[in-house]
């Protein structure tokens, strides 16, 4: 299994100057912790999609051996579905892992997922009262994804709570060519690029397997009210690789 990181956001609602994969969260990079879990689960061939001052991530790879960079030079004007395309069509067939460079994560349920037989799924937990700005899931009766939304009125829940994807699939070397097609006809329908890679394992033929994580402690960094809550709440609470 390979990894990819999609490092390629400017990160314009928390008004930086730095990738967000590049904030200083507990004395290094927040990509780091990514890059740390992945080594640990004994994934050591890594693929960091870079946009935004891109020489950032350069320089603090330059001598990391187990990662490799790719640069999407349309950053400014696509989403983080053309990131991915570049990425899958840079690392070949092979089964991927999929990340989003701006979270930090529990690695005890991060090896669970790694080491689970699905090698399609989507790493999801419940969404707690005091979340905002959640990707929610819908799945149906065999946990089997059906829709990621970023509304939540337009999710048939099948319990009595939200869950949410994090930010981490899975996804099998078989299925490339369908999220490339996909990702060529969306761009070609549309005339644009920009768009979001969350929304292509609804809508390829591939079944992907929703597994959930109770109370995962987990955060993202979208804006300046998350990234106080991952310093200040969930980094102390937190089991590093």
């Amino acid at each position: 299994m390979k990894a990819i990181i999609l490092a390629a956001g400017s990160g314009r609602r928390l008004r930086i100057h730095k990738p967000k994969g590049m904030l200083n969260i507990g004395g290094k990079p927040l990509i780091d912790y990514s890059i740390n879990n992945l080594k640990r689960a004994g994934i050591e061939d890594i693929l960091v999609v870079t946009g935004f001052k891109s020489e950032l991530y350069e320089n603090h790879f330059m001598f990391n051996e187990n990662v490799n960079l790719i640069h999407n030079p349309e950053y400014a004007n696509s989403g983080s579905m053309y990131s991915l395309y570049l990425a899958l069509k840079h690392i070949g067939h092979t089964d991927v892992i999929i990340l989003d460079s701006d979270i930090i994560y529990n690695w005890d349920e991060f090896s669970q997922f790694i080491q689970s037989d699905n090698k399609n799924s989507v790493f999801t937990t419940n969404v707690p009262d005091n979340r905002h700005d959640a990707c929610y899931i819908e799945s149906d009766l065999s946990d089997s994804l059906v829709k990621i939304s970023k509304n939540i009125n337009t999710i048939r829940q099948t319990d009595d709570q939200p869950w949410e994807h994090i930010g981490i699939v899975k996804t099998s070397m078989q299925s490339i060519d369908e999220i490339l097609k996909y990702a060529e006809d969306l761009f070609a329908k549309t005339g644009s690029i920009d768009h979001e890679y969350d929304y292509a394992f609804e809508s390829i033929a591939t079944n992907y397997h929703i597994e959930r994580y109770v109370d995962y402690v987990w955060a993202e960094v979208d804006d300046n009210e998350q990234l106080a809550y991952l310093s200040s709440v969930v980094y102390p609470k937190i089991t590093l690789a």
